[in-house]
């Protein structure tokens, strides 16, 4: 990608110059070249990367010191929500996070899940689709219809395992399935593949 002013990232990123300037100043976002008068040449793609995740992480509450730290490290942990009113269940997936060092809580429904979605903003989330109250079909279609979650991977995890039932939890918005049962390399190895695939979506 080619080198370009700070003007053609701010347009792109949505992100005002100064601001732009801040971070470089403060080492969060690298400078790749000047030109002649010394005007600061950003990376295109490399920058609007690395401001998408300034901006992620600011969501979350971190400080920019936080974050230069974070980064620096090579990350932060997943976040996961585990939302399923069956407590066997919900206790095999922690173990399961747990071993993979992955960061997790535990809603019992959906308006549980309601409260903690904001405040907590999972990476991912695993749902079950039969529950009291308000079903996993409906807590999709409401994630899906907030701009401020809608991106979120939801991994839907039933016993009901048909062609049918499977096209339903698409439409309601999952971004992939596992029937139960499961064992913990199919979840290790379905969450993952999910982190690695931004357009996954249920066949």
């Amino acid at each position: 990608m080619p080198n370009v002013k700070i003007s053609e990232i701010s347009q792109q990123a949505k992100v005002l110059p100064s601001t732009i300037r801040h971070y470089t100043d403060l080492g969060l976002v690298e400078v790749t070249d000047r030109t002649e008068g010394g005007q600061r040449l950003y990376d295109e793609e490399k920058t609007l990367s690395q401001l998408a995740k300034i901006k992620h992480l600011s969501s979350r509450g971190y400080t920019l010191a936080q974050i230069k730290e974070l980064l620096s490290s090579g990350g932060l942990k997943k976040r996961i929500l585990i939302i399923d009113d069956d407590p066997d269940v919900a206790d095999l997936i922690k173990a399961i996070l747990a071993e993979e060092n992955w960061e997790f809580k535990h809603a019992t429904d959906g308006f549980e899940a309601g409260k903690i979605l904001l405040d907590y903003l999972p990476d991912l989330i695993t749902l079950d689709l039969v529950m009291p109250g308000m079903d996993g079909f409906k807590v999709c279609q409401n994630i899906r219809k907030d701009s401020r979650i809608k991106n979120i991977k939801i991994l839907s995890i039933t016993a009901y395992d048909t062609p049918e039932y499977k096209q339903k939890i698409l439409d309601a918005g999952a971004d992939d399935y596992l029937p139960k049962p499961f064992t913990p390399e199919e979840l290790r190895t379905k969450i993952n593949s999910m982190f690695k695939n931004p357009e996954l979506a249920v066949k």
